[in-house]
């Protein structure tokens, strides 16, 4: 029997990631293809607790299968959430934005190649957990944000401004950091001062790509300084 793809095992688990809702997957086929057999460790924030519409967990067991070689952790505040999900899924319960939290969940991977969150949905909360997690992922690994048409939802208590400045920042990030970078080779580019500090964003992304309801960032494969 043929691997299944990455949509057939989205509708075969029941995640709202499959192209009968979000149609995340699709993009994830695209994104992940050149991973599936490398990846050793994915970490996933938001398990689906009991407002959640779908099938909890079911996202976890698609990556595990979709990623055969992976240890998969799932985080979530819902204490409803911790169950047993199947081989090499892991669970901790806690709050996305505590660092005791996270670190349990990086210490449950061999390797942090990918991170998903698809948990609070709230801009400040979804910012302040890729500020501290993004040091975590291996270099070269990729971090996801879902759901982001959700940064102007008056539910969430979002702001759409919000979420815009913390792209803006990161483009701007990718953009000095290019500078640094080529600066030895072209007399076009802005000189950076030899004792200029990198921040956290200059420092550590390479790209960031935005999809409707997506946005991959990778890290880079080494510090330019």
């Amino acid at each position: 029997m043929p691997d299944l793809s990455l949509d057939e095992l989205a509708i075969k688990f029941g995640t709202d990631k499959s192209s009968k809702h979000h149609n995340y997957t699709r993009i994830y086929q695209s994104e992940f293809a050149a991973l599936r057999e490398t990846a050793r460790g994915l970490i996933e924030i938001g398990i689906g607790g009991q407002t959640y519409r779908g099938t909890a967990g079911a996202s976890l067991k698609m990556w595990a299968e979709y990623f055969p070689n992976a240890q998969v952790v799932g985080v979530d505040l819902d204490p409803s959430t911790d169950a047993n999900y199947g081989e090499r899924i892991h669970v901790v319960i806690g709050d996305q934005t505590r660092r005791s939290v996270l670190d349990k969940a990086t210490q449950l991977v061999p390797s942090v190649d990918i991170i998903i969150d698809d948990g609070s949905h709230q801009n400040n909360l979804t910012i302040a957990t890729f500020e501290y997690l993004f040091q975590y992922l291996r270099a070269g690994g990729v971090y996801v944000i879902e759901d982001t048409l959700c940064s102007g939802e008056r539910q969430f208590n979002n702001v759409r401004s919000e979420m815009e400045a913390f792209v803006l920042n990161v483009l701007r990030g990718i953009e000095t950091a290019g500078r640094v970078l080529t600066d030895r080779n072209s007399s076009d580019f802005y000189k950076i001062p030899k004792d200029y500090v990198l921040n956290f964003y200059e420092k550590y992304i390479d790209s960031i790509t935005i999809y409707r309801g997506l946005y991959f960032i990778r890290k880079r494969t080494r510090s330019p300084l």
